[in-house]
């Protein structure tokens, strides 16, 4: 299996995908401000102008990847959500799937979450973002909302309760490794009984999520 070094570096491979690579990579590691069109450059193995053959620039690159970020989890949503009525039961499976999204896809993810001040405010990429971040987090919101009315879930506070869950889950981006104590199907499983414990829900078997309806981001990088 060919190194992450080597793979950036192949002239023969995709160069829009190894830049989209590199660029998760760096902005993952070392922040977007900190990383140049020259970093770029020199991870795949281009020229500056070879960069700029691919994408317009840096802050587009960024833009198009956390777009693209957000469509995919806001899709993969829909998709294991579909059919889901009780609250309990979406609240399980959102709880489950942005854990594994952020296990899965650490680095790709992390620029997802922390790299939207770098976004331009007011531009329409940055408003863009926003706006599908919002519709992400409305499954939340509705989730939550349906089961305090419902009579299934008891909180003090559901704006609150839904940033903390989230916590939870877009954490396993830095801490979680495959090779480590516990398998992505075992913390699923023990956050969605901390976050239903949070909500007061009744104790009752809680779905699984089917993790092939999980996006697929081609540029995350392999084992970094």
């Amino acid at each position: 299996m060919p190194t992450l070094e080597s793979y950036l570096t192949d002239r023969d491979a995709d160069a829009s995908l190894r830049i989209r690579t590199a660029a998760v990579l760096l902005f993952a590691r070392q922040g977007y401000a900190a990383t140049s069109i020259r970093d770029l450059a020199r991870a795949v193995n281009l020229t500056n102008a070879g960069i700029y053959h691919h994408v317009s620039s840096k802050e587009a690159l960024l833009a198009d990847l956390m777009r693209a970020g957000h469509r995919g989890l806001i899709d993969s949503t829909a998709r294991v959500l579909d059919g889901v009525e009780r609250p309990s039961d979406r609240l399980a499976l959102l709880i489950s799937s942005l854990t594994a999204i952020h296990a899965q896809s650490p680095m790709t993810t992390r620029v997802m979450d922390g790299e939207l001040r770098s976004l331009t405010p007011g531009s329409a990429a940055h408003d863009e973002v926003i706006a599908l971040r919002d519709e992400y987090e409305d499954q939340w919101r509705r989730a939550l909302a349906d089961g305090v009315r419902e009579g299934a879930f008891h909180v003090a506070d559901q704006r609150l309760t839904r940033l903390a869950l989230m916590s939870m889950c877009t954490g396993t981006s830095e801490w979680y490794r495959p090779d480590g104590d516990s398998t992505l199907e075992q913390v699923c499983a023990e956050f969605v009984a901390i976050g239903l414990a949070a909500v007061r829900a009744p104790a009752e078997p809680a779905p699984s999520p089917d993790l092939s309806l999980l996006p697929d981001f081609p540029w995350e990088p392999p084992d970094a």
